[in-house]
């Protein structure tokens, strides 16, 4: 069936596609781990997949309107029969939402997952008088 809508062959794409992943996964190179933003009513509530980092590898800091995740994934020197996991820097830079506060941010890492609190400013309406010309 490949073979009908992919003329090079199986062995070419398979080729193609464990380049692609190498140079993906080079040494140097800083892995962004899958996260998500949820906001809630007070507080914006980001969680990162981080499997297998210790707390003592993570960095959570803020740089200006942005949160930096930064770390290392560490591998162990032994013979291997068979190696999957990815080793290596993480790196992620998260444009906080402008209700954002710097103050009170609260990070704990639980079961593989970061969980970074960050408290949100109570916007109040306000009612602005605009002059009629």
């Amino acid at each position: 069936m490949l073979e009908k809508i992919w003329p090079f062959g199986k062995l070419r794409l398979r080729k193609a596609v464990e380049e692609a992943l190498e140079r993906a996964f080079e040494p140097g190179e800083a892995i962004e781990p899958l996260s998500e933003l949820v906001e809630e009513e007070d507080r914006y509530l980001l969680r990162v997949e981080v499997p297998g980092m210790d707390k003592n590898h993570l960095q959570v800091r803020l740089e200006g309107p942005y949160l930096v995740v930064e770390g290392e994934r560490r591998e162990e020197k032994r013979k291997k029969h068979l190696a999957e996991i990815v080793y290596g820097r993480i790196f992620r830079q998260y444009l906080l939402p402008p209700d954002a506060k710097a103050e009170g941010v609260k990070a704990r890492l639980k079961n593989g997952v970061l969980e970074v609190e960050i408290p949100r400013e109570k916007a109040e309406a306000k009612a602005v008088q605009i002059p009629v010309e």
